[in-house]
């Protein structure tokens, strides 16, 4: 039970004090050395505390679920329809799906044959990596989808003005960095060093950065535009900025700087 003197933060529980249980900051630090945290969805929405404790099917436990993203449906985005995100969304439950059936396939994969060249145990190690990564960052992308835009506040806004100077330049190098990649935009809290950092994937498992934890994730695969504007890009990233979700991009980044992870860090 979530102590009163508390609040979820994805699925992690955060004291008033900004300090995580000892079993909290094991398990972060666990996910975020792998770059791979899990998502906050809209904030006051059941998609922020969405539950992702396994499921019991005929088949044995499944590690994955799909969240509940579709209050995001029901809202008028700016810029983005209803088709598009119902169309993303089931993208999204199959990446869920193919997930699952990688895991249960790696319980009995023949061990005997491996071999760096090709092998069964090889192909589906690769594709894990991707079937997975395609969950959590469209985790955080529908996470921070939903709000108002404008500009940030607090620690977060100082965070970026240190990093980029303005929040205005901020969010002109986000939408360059999304005409420039084939796939993600990650900002995250760079736990190594200890600051924001930007990076860029034009594939799930390619880039993606250690030992940083997303807090904005931004996804410029075609599918996530091309029902509303074609090949026209840069009217997609005008519409995502005027959807962002500071707020929920605010908790993310609370979260990030109270757990520990790196060379030399201690549990």
């Amino acid at each position: 039970m979530r102590s009163k003197n508390s609040e979820l933060i994805g699925n992690y529980e955060v004291t008033k004090s900004g300090i995580l249980s000892r079993r909290e900051v094991l398990l972060m630090s666990a996910i975020a050395a792998t770059g791979a945290v899990a998502s906050v969805g809209t904030a006051g929405t059941a998609a922020e505390v969405a539950a992702v404790s396994p499921s019991t099917t005929a088949g044995g436990v499944e590690p994955y679920q799909a969240k509940d993203f579709s209050a995001l449906l029901h809202k008028k985005m700016e810029g983005l329809s209803t088709s598009q995100i119902d169309q993303h969304l089931k993208l999204y439950q199959g990446y869920v799906k193919k997930a699952n059936e990688i895991y249960n396939k790696l319980k009995d994969v023949d061990l005997t044959s491996a071999n760096a060249t090709y092998a069964p145990l090889r192909e589906l190690l690769l594709e894990q990596s991707y079937a997975v990564n395609g969950v959590i960052y469209h985790e955080f992308y529908f996470g921070n989808l939903g709000g108002t835009g404008g500009d940030p506040t607090g620690e977060l806004k100082s965070a970026l003005e240190e990093r980029w100077g303005t929040t205005s330049k901020f969010m002109d190098y986000l939408k360059a960095a999304g005409k420039s990649m084939r796939g993600w935009v990650v900002i995250g809290y760079n736990t190594r060093a200890g600051h924001l950092d930007a990076f860029g994937l034009d594939l799930h498992n390619m880039w993606s950065p250690a030992n940083t934890v997303p807090i904005l994730v931004l996804d410029v695969y075609e599918h996530a535009y091309m029902i509303d504007y074609g090949i026209e890009r840069p009217k997609y990233l005008d519409a995502f900025a005027k959807n962002l979700d500071w707020q929920v991009v605010e908790k993310r980044f609370s979260a990030a700087k109270v757990h520990p992870c790196g060379p030399g860090t201690t549990a």
